[in-house]
């Protein structure tokens, strides 16, 4: 399945990466307020540990494959309008990773709600779910070079690396 394409900027890319992490963050961090924080009494038993940090390993997993979903561009096109293109599909994998991770942590606190171990639940499932959305959805290096990768398979030089080490 094709990534969507989205025009955007490197910048843009960056903010809502920065936006999205930092939202989620502070309604992580509210909601455990909310519920109490973590008191040892309220510990959640294995079984539950085991699964809330199993949600996060399969949010890993399908986030890692999101990049293996970019097609080769046309080594003919135009250069300006490949790095145009190449920055509208990491945008649209961003995306993708993003509604994976979100899935993880809001799997955690649907458990935090349902379940009576206070904020918990959100911690041991939401922070690690955090670590991995701001691991998955950052244009970091190794984020961009995988998609570049992708992109450029067939010999085109999509400047996807490029368009973003000079923001």
């Amino acid at each position: 399945m094709p990534s969507p394409e989205y025009e955007t900027s490197p910048s843009e890319v960056r903010t809502f990466a920065f936006l999205q992490l930092g939202l989620t963050t502070v309604f992580l961090a509210l909601l455990v307020l909310a519920f109490g924080g973590a008191h040892p009494a309220d510990f959640p038993p294995w079984w539950l540990v085991v699964a809330l940090l199993a949600v996060v390993v399969v949010a890993a997993v399908l986030a890692e494959r999101v990049w293996l979903s970019a097609s080769p561009m046309d080594p003919t096109d135009d250069p300006e309008q490949m790095r145009s293109q190449a920055v509208g599909i990491f945008a649209g994998q961003i995306v993708r990773k993003l509604a994976f991770c979100e899935a993880a942590v809001i799997i955690a606190v649907v458990v935090g709600f349902l379940a009576p171990y206070g904020g918990w639940p959100m911690i041991i499932g939401g922070v690690p779910g955090l670590a991995l959305l701001a691991f998955e959805t950052w244009p970091s290096l190794r984020n961009t070079s995988m998609t570049a990768a992708m992109l450029d398979a067939e010999g085109a030089d999509s400047g996807l690396v490029e368009a973003f080490r000079s923001w």
